[in-house]
């Protein structure tokens, strides 16, 4: 032993000790997605938008597909920073004048409109075979109640209606008319003026008694009518702060314990109580992934259980001593309505989607090491669509208690959630099987998201209609993160640029139809994707006029390094800038075409003059907004200005620019960064 230790000894005298391995940023931090701060030009406040909507993956995106180092491209401007449903970004001519939002068919002015029972069951049909079964928070026969006392009175200022349920009313037939416009139905009666809101703020200050008047069940179905109004029309941050209000409300009123603890409440009141929870639990889940923003409701300060396994029945057991085999009279009644399990079922999506925030988008202090946390959500994710698909299998009532439209938002969901769970992981820098299997998965859940849009709006057959109208608001958000995802798939060259040519039209045929409706964001997703295009078409066909320089040769062969169809090139593509806003880029189309400013209509999107903001009336607003907007630095994005290969090296932070300054403080971000170089 000795002699084998001097010889040790000998061998390694006169060598230099082996130098410092370099600290490596952690796997569990390498993996997750940042959010990020901004200052909005000409106010003096900021805005933060978190890293669930996706903006950083955006930025990422955008980043590699930048033109060839030889290209002049701008800096960083809004058109990268800002997600579907950020309406604070719609800045208006006169913010003190509320804006109209229906054209003059939609609504008559006339004085004395004729409410009768049936004209008012006709306009709110659409609500209650689309909305009503997912967030189920009216009693319904209340609603029809109040319809016939309407109907008789005859004028919604009758001094005895109650003003909640005139603001209940206004957003069941508000919500109901934006429907119409994405049907194919033609001549249709307006709808009175009367019944509708007139404007957002409108729709906002109606239910502002609320913070000061008692809660009351009333109130809070009428401020979550309003609530899902904006949200059905993608103004999230509208309802994100009225659903702080919601909230609040809610928890005062002990809607987030389960009423099966409580024997003074009657069975009709155990019902409501649950109903109403569960579809405000969804609809805030909603906002919190759409805005990034931290859960407002956690799961661990609620304990209402799900219909299919209630734990309170009978006094208080222990959770899972109890099935749903079970429950109580009240959850017996529940369980048969076999038309609430869609609700069941989409609060258990919306659970797993609070848990894919809090695993992959926590405060960086509060991150928990992923281990096989991710394995637990993707089983879980997996029991319910095995569960939905029995359920499915075993309905064969009539009319089945799930149609092919919440079915297929059912399926949407799924794939949502696919994307977000995986889409953390091929945001980053790294390489290997964890990226490859996950960007395998987003490759499949972006394919089925817009294969399956696209064909619920494509008719079957010639003089068909189409199978259903795409009212549901994540719609625009699913079909814009997949077609981002796809043109990263391109750009790293794991598919085809036919195939992401052929799916970005598929992606620009579902915006125009979700752009019926009035909302700007389906137009300015479609002007996006136009953008990713013409950057896609630059960056193949740039490298494949450069025969003289040298191409670095992938590290497996791909077989599609190919070119782009020229059918689907645009004019002038090299004055588009891959983070030029999406107005932006629609203004910049006008110019190339020769069209008027204000006329130009782009390819398969139609342009809504619906008063919250045309097309052409927010190129103005971003022009404006990005000429006064100051220099972002460049660094601020993921391999910005160095086409793909940025993505490969390790010198970079790749947290700059983003908020982890905002959660830590400067002190503690410059230790972190050093800890980790």
């Amino acid at each position: 032993m000795e002699k084998h230790a001097r010889d040790s000894d000998l061998s390694t005298e006169g060598e230099e000790p082996p130098a410092k391995r370099r600290k490596r940023t952690p796997t569990f931090l390498s993996s997750r997605e940042v959010g990020l701060m901004r200052s909005m030009p000409g106010h003096k406040i900021s805005t933060f938008v978190g890293s669930s909507s996706g903006v950083h993956f955006i930025r990422s995106v955008y980043s590699a597909l930048r033109a060839h180092p030889d290209t002049t491209v701008p800096n960083s401007t809004s058109g990268s920073n800002i997600v579907p449903g950020e309406d604070d970004h719609l800045l208006e001519a006169s913010p003190n004048v509320p804006r109209q939002l229906w054209k003059s068919h939609d609504i008559s002015t006339d004085g004395n409109p004729l409410l009768t029972f049936q004209n008012l069951l006709d306009w709110s049909r659409s609500y209650f075979a689309h909305w009503h079964p997912t967030y189920p928070f009216l009693h319904a026969p209340a609603i029809l109640t109040f319809f016939e006392t309407l109907a008789q009175r005859g004028d919604t200022r009758d001094a005895t209606n109650s003003e909640y349920d005139i603001v209940i009313l206004k957003s069941i037939m508000s919500i109901s008319l934006a429907d119409r416009r994405q049907s194919v139905t033609e001549g249709e009666e307006p709808y009175p003026a009367e019944i509708v809101f007139q404007s957002y703020d409108e729709a906002v200050q109606s239910v502002q008694h609320a913070i000061s008047q008692p809660v009351s069940m009333q109130s809070l179905q009428a401020a979550l009518g309003v609530q899902l109004f904006l949200v059905s029309m993608l103004r999230f941050n509208a309802a994100s702060r009225l659903g702080g209000l919601i909230i609040r409300m809610a928890l005062q009123m002990g809607l987030h314990r389960c009423p099966q603890r409580y024997p003074s409440f009657s069975l009709a009141q155990k019902e409501l109580r649950h109903r109403v929870f569960f579809s405000l639990y969804c609809i805030d889940r909603f906002i919190c992934q759409s805005t990034g923003l931290p859960l407002s409701l956690r799961d661990d300060d609620t304990d209402v259980c799900y219909l299919s396994h209630e734990r309170h029945a009978g006094g208080n057991p222990s959770p899972g001593q109890r099935s749903f085999h079970s429950c109580s009279t009240v959850a017996d009644r529940l369980l048969q309505d076999t038309r609430l399990r869609l609700l069941e079922f989409l609060s258990r999506h919306c659970r797993i989607r609070g848990e894919i925030m809090e695993l992959k988008h926590k405060c960086i202090q509060h991150t928990r090491r992923e281990t096989d946390q991710s394995t637990v959500i993707t089983s879980q994710l997996s029991k319910l669509a095995n569960d939905i698909g029995e359920f499915v299998d075993f309905d064969d009532v009539e009319p089945r208690s799930l149609s092919s439209y919440h079915k297929s938002i059912l399926d949407i969901m799924y794939h949502e959630a696919v994307i977000s769970l995986n889409r953390p992981i091929i945001a980053s820098k790294k390489s290997g099987a964890s990226y490859d299997a996950a960007l395998q998965q987003c490759i499949t859940s972006a394919r089925f998201i817009i294969t399956a849009l696209h064909n619920a709006i494509k008719p079957a057959s010639a003089g068909s209609q189409r199978s259903f109208s795409l009212l549901w608001p994540s719609f625009t958000w699913a079909v814009w993160m997949s077609s981002f995802v796809l043109f990263h798939a391109a750009a790293t060259k794991h598919v085809s640029i036919a195939m992401v040519s052929r799916f970005a039209d598929r992606s620009l045929g579902v915006l125009e139809h979700l752009a019926r409706r009035g909302s700007v964001w389906p137009e300015a997703c479609g002007a996006a994707i136009r953008d990713l295009q013409a950057q896609l078409t630059l960056n193949v066909s740039g490298k494949s006029t450069e025969s003289h320089a040298a191409v670095r040769e992938p590290s497996s062969p791909s077989p599609y390094n190919m070119t782009y169809p020229h059918s689907t090139q645009m004019p002038n593509a090299t004055h588009l800038s891959s983070d030029a806003s999406p107005h932006v880029v629609a203004r910049s189309l006008n110019q190339v075409t020769g069209h008027p400013h204000g006329t130009y209509r782009q390819e398969g999107l139609t342009a809504c003059d619906t008063g919250d903001g045309s097309v052409a009336n927010l190129n103005v607003q971003f022009n404006s907004l990005n000429s006064s907007a100051p220099p972002v630095d460049d660094s601020s994005q993921v391999g910005s200005g160095r086409g793909l290969e940025a993505w490969n090296g390790d010198e970079q932070d790749e947290f700059s620019g983003f908020d982890i300054p905002f959660w830590l403080g400067q002190d503690q971000y410059s230790g972190m960064v050093s800890e980790w170089s």
